[in-house]
């Protein structure tokens, strides 16, 4: 099995986080970038403690990063969009000697995680100051960006009152408990089946994205489609926060995204009785959903907070740049 030969290449102490991102333990694409980073700077310490060559150490960094971008990759093109980055050029590095081509790996490793550091703190920014006279606010799904921001509010000197959707496919409402309790919001959790029952009572409603494409579709965790429908119901602003890395410029060429799909049949049915038969259901749904723009009030960037109907200039705009156009 692929996975296991991927998991047999790394470091012993990368492969509790290799098993966190491919069995969800860890959410958020933020959050796996920087696990695969950690992998890359691995892979480098282990050869120079070994004192393997260049071009040993560079195909076990290629083979872990094509692994991920086209497991992870393919729900969030964020994820291949920064390894591409983190891995650029490494090529050239191979008839390097270790010490020369692990500083320029590492270099270029370190150089795309500023970058990326500094975008999530300009989208958390921007996020809190328009949050600064609501009450309640909504999240759905878990994102990275969304816990700084949710931690962020406490810049706004007021206490919030933060309903939190359980996001049932992946559990992902429970992770930003913590982080709205250590920043002393008043929590109200709820199933996703009462999202809109809930939801009218919010200021807004707040989300990260998987992805996102020019025309201003946004992509996360099943059920946010949902979020979105509801928000557009009740003229309730919803807002993505994202940084550009997540961009899938693929659509503008004619390619489709390709949904990923999960077997639910454990986590659904774990408490069933015994004498139910499983094996004839199909449990199987898919990962990420897209919300229309038109559902979107805006996405928050670290180019400013963006109508969706106008991601588009932006978007091709930043595409460019980030092929060196």
């Amino acid at each position: 099995m692929r996975e296991n030969e991927i998991r047999n290449i790394l470091p012993e102490e990368s492969r509790n986080a290799f098993d966190d991102i491919v069995e969800q333990r860890v959410l958020g694409a933020s959050n796996h970038i920087a696990m695969v980073g950690d992998m890359i700077e691995a892979l480098v310490n282990r050869g120079l403690r070994e004192k393997k060559t260049s071009a040993q150490v560079i195909d076990e960094i290629l083979q872990v990063s094509q692994y991920f971008i086209e497991t992870r990759g393919e729900a969030s093109q964020a994820v291949s969009n920064a390894i591409y980055l983190m891995i650029h050029d490494i090529r050239s590095c191979r008839d390097m000697d270790l010490k020369t081509a692990a500083e320029q790996i590492l270099r270029t490793k370190n150089g795309y995680k500023n970058t990326a550091s500094e975008a999530v703190e300009l989208c958390v920014k921007y996020a809190v100051r328009l949050a600064e006279n609501m009450e309640r606010i909504f999240v759905y799904d878990y994102s990275s960006t969304v816990e700084k921001f949710l931690r962020g509010l406490k810049n706004n000197d007021k206490q919030y009152e933060i309903y939190i959707a359980e996001s049932r496919i992946i559990d992902g409402g429970r992770p930003f408990v913590k982080a709205c309790q250590e920043a002393g919001h008043k929590i109200k959790f709820i199933p996703d089946a009462s999202i809109m029952y809930y939801l009218r009572r919010c200021g807004a409603a707040f989300m990260g994205a998987e992805t996102f494409y020019p025309d201003g579709t946004g992509f996360n965790t099943t059920g946010s489609d949902i979020v979105g429908l509801v928000c557009h119901y009740f003229q309730i602003p919803l807002y993505f926060l994202t940084p550009m890395i997540k961009l899938d410029i693929r659509p503008v060429t004619g390619e489709k995204k390709k949904l990923v799909y999960d077997d639910l049949k454990e986590k659904l049915s774990e408490k069933w009785e015994a004498e139910l038969e499983k094996d004839s259901i199909d449990f199987i749904t898919p990962e990420l959903v897209g919300v229309k723009p038109e559902f979107i009030k805006a996405f928050v960037t670290e180019q400013g907070v963006i109508p969706s109907g106008q991601m588009y200039t932006v978007s091709m705009e930043y595409s460019r740049k980030l092929r060196g156009e």
